[in-house]
């Protein structure tokens, strides 16, 4: 997922900016990185399960290598940015892509600490993990989805949004809700882990976990609230959207000179 996710990021955020990406050199040692240390990062989630140490030990030093590769995407995105802040309130796509990357950001966090035994000892199979892989799957690269589909589907289907206020819809209730649910799948790992740590009675780890668990099917449902307005506009967008018609260098500048 992560090669794909790169490369939607490195070809739309250039073509809605309409300017190249800040460092080509950059976005080629991220590629040769992401390539040579990627395979054992995933790793780091299984610390302290039924697989050779070895094993083990290489997820920390491929996950820490992963670090300083991810950053490469970062900083260029935000480099890319630079000089066109004001697009996040006009462009919906830029904005997906902007969220996108500070959840990248986050789980980038997270995973300096996931590489250490000591937090392991606590997070290890609990509700953290899930909580992180929630922001890296859909925080990141299904909102970097959603950002492009937002960019082609009009180009697709040749009209235009049908009701620019379902894509505001959904992108509010997406990042609220997964916020929601990130916040909560931590809290109730710490939750777990501390009391699995102190050797609790698994039925009672399990009775604890019950609030968090009902606030999570509640942001999800927001989540899943959302995608189907964002079905529902590219359905009726299809049908009964009103023609697009692209800026072309031509029709800005008779644009410009009419203005």
């Amino acid at each position: 997922v992560t090669p794909l996710g790169w490369g939607m990021m490195y070809y739309f955020v250039p073509v809605i900016l309409k300017k190249p990406i800040w460092s080509h050199a950059l976005s080629v040692i991220g590629f040769w990185g992401l390539a040579f240390f990627y395979p054992l990062n995933g790793v780091h989630h299984f610390f302290y399960s039924p697989i050779p140490m070895y094993a083990q030990y290489g997820a920390v030093v491929s996950t820490i290598a992963i670090e300083i590769v991810v950053f490469t995407v970062i900083v260029n995105f935000f480099m890319t940015l630079r000089g066109k802040g004001d697009m996040l309130r006009t462009n919906l796509s830029i904005r997906w892509f902007f969220v996108g990357m500070v959840c990248y950001f986050i789980t980038c966090l997270q995973c300096a600490f996931h590489t250490t035994l000591t937090v392991q000892q606590i997070i290890h199979f609990t509700d953290w993990v899930v909580g992180h892989a929630h922001l890296v799957m859909f925080g990141v690269f299904g909102f970097w989805l959603l950002g492009g589909v937002v960019y082609v589907w009009p180009r697709v289907v040749g009209r235009k949004w049908w009701s620019d206020a379902l894509n505001a819809w959904n992108f509010w209730l997406c990042t609220i809700g997964l916020t929601i649910m990130f916040i909560d799948l931590l809290a109730a790992g710490l939750v777990q882990g501390f009391m699995w740590r102190n050797l609790v009675q698994w039925e009672a780890s399990i009775i604890a976990s019950m609030p968090f668990w009902h606030v999570r099917s509640v942001a999800g449902l927001m989540i899943v609230a959302g995608l189907l307005l964002q079905g529902y506009n590219m359905w009726m967008t299809a049908r009964v959207g009103a023609p697009l018609v692209e800026e072309t260098p031509e029709t800005a500048t008779k644009a410009a000179a009419t203005a």
